[in-house]
């Protein structure tokens, strides 16, 4: 099985700030790294941190459709929404 990983995407402190309204994030301490999330978006919005192991959603490419949410066997992605 390919590790996570090898399928993102780097971030950097540079990314964008999420947008108002309603938005995505990873709780980095109930994901599983299985790559569910990152299979199911067609935007490539999911990216790995530096080492690799801390996943982030890119903003400036989600659409917030909650693909990965419901891909997500764990929970870890879950809906926030923007005050």
């Amino acid at each position: 099985m390919q590790d996570v990983q090898d399928m993102l995407p780097l971030f950097d402190s540079e990314s964008p700030e999420p947008g108002s309204g309603v938005s995505y994030a990873i709780d980095i301490d109930r994901c599983m790294h299985c790559g569910d999330c990152v299979r199911s978006c067609l935007f490539g919005a999911i990216a790995a941190g530096p080492m690799g192991r801390t996943l982030r959603i890119l903003e400036d490419r989600c659409t917030a459709c909650g693909t990965c949410h419901e891909a997500c066997p764990t929970g870890a992605v879950y809906e926030r929404r923007e005050r």
